[in-house]
């Protein structure tokens, strides 16, 4: 049984958790009672910073893309956004028993008819970075069996999982969704991995390790990876990179 998440209204927002207590300490990162410790990333489609709040460190991240992207905005108006995402379907595979993440413990949302404005906030913790064949091995386990419960990961690169100073292997920046029937977006997951470049360094053969069972939504998938390497494909894209520099709401 899933546990239900608790919600209340404060300044504009409702704020998100599992936990009464934690309730509080998203009140006070909406009064700005917190300290940056370090900004990791900081453009205007995304906020990632290590902060202090009351002696302790978490990552604090807005994911500001779905409020600056019209196309992006426009789902917002259906779903329920990034950061109540990641709390709901993280908790949900949890209680299936994958305690392979890091979790958010408080989600923070402002919205109208589409979302102004979300905080995501998850506990700091020690780490590295993945860097051997081994570490990528533990990666495959976690991605088949979460897989075989329809559930991806969306942005599958070794860059979003860290390894602990504990030596566990923990996964970051997903919002941990399911799909019900065909095997498109898992397939999409394995398509991505084997364009890692650490993957690539390594020589690693994700093929080898896991076989994503050749359906139309690997068809697909294989399909849209390959067309988004063509030539024009890559120019259009870029030039897209760079409008938005220039400020340009693509």
């Amino acid at each position: 049984m899933i546990k239900q998440i608790i919600k209340e209204s404060y300044k504009d927002f409702k704020i998100y958790s599992k936990e009464i207590d934690t309730i509080e300490l998203g009140k006070k990162i909406l009064d700005k009672q917190y300290e940056v410790i370090e900004e990791y990333k900081n453009t205007e489609r995304n906020y990632v910073a290590k902060i202090e709040v009351d002696e302790e460190e978490y990552v604090l991240k807005s994911p500001k893309s779905e409020t600056v992207i019209p196309q992006r905005r426009i789902q917002t108006f259906f779903k329920k956004g990034e950061a109540l995402n990641s709390l709901i379907n993280i908790q949900y595979a949890e209680e299936l028993g994958f305690n392979y993440f890091i979790e958010p413990i408080v989600v923070m949302v402002k919205r109208g008819v589409f979302i102004k404005e979300s905080f995501i906030l998850m506990r700091y913790y020690k780490n590295e970075m993945i860097k051997t064949k081994e570490d990528i091995d533990i990666i495959i386990e976690y991605i088949k069996s979460l897989h075989k419960k329809g559930i991806y990961h969306g942005d599958l690169n070794t860059s979003n999982f860290i390894k602990l100073k504990t030596g566990e292997i923990k996964i970051i920046d997903t919002q941990a969704k399911r799909e019900k029937i065909w095997w498109f977006k898992r397939a999409y997951d394995m398509l991505t991995l084997e364009n890692d470049l650490l993957v690539n360094e390594l020589k690693y053969n994700v093929e080898k390790k896991y076989k994503i069972p050749r359906g139309i939504g690997y068809f697909f998938a294989y399909c849209i990876k390959k067309i988004k390497k063509l030539s024009w494909i890559m120019a259009f894209r870029n030039l897209k990179t760079k409008l938005r520099k220039k400020g340009w709401k693509i």
